[in-house]
């Protein structure tokens, strides 16, 4: 028995630059905070912590990057809105 599917709801106006660039400053200060205490993550066997963070870090860098020149190519008019484009899997 099959029942019929809900209309997808409508995307949400945010600025997606705030958004990964919080997420980004997240990752600095968890970066930090894991080389200020080097030593003991190393004892613990979490020295792994370290490079997470600066990976975080770093892709948060891209997604920055990548959040303005869409922002910017929205504004011009090149990039249809999310709205406008078809669904991903139908």
């Amino acid at each position: 028995m099959r029942t019929a599917r809900r209309a997808d709801p409508k995307p949400l106006d945010v600025d997606a630059v705030r958004v990964v660039t919080a997420g980004t400053a997240l990752w600095a200060v968890a970066l930090v905070v894991t080389l200020a205490d080097l030593t003991r993550l190393r004892a613990a066997g979490h020295l792994w912590w370290v490079p997470t963070c600066a990976c975080g870090f770093l892709l948060g860098l891209l997604g920055v990057y990548v959040c303005r020149r869409r922002r910017a190519a929205l504004r011009r008019g090149e990039v249809p809105p999310a709205e406008e484009l078809p669904p991903p899997f139908g």
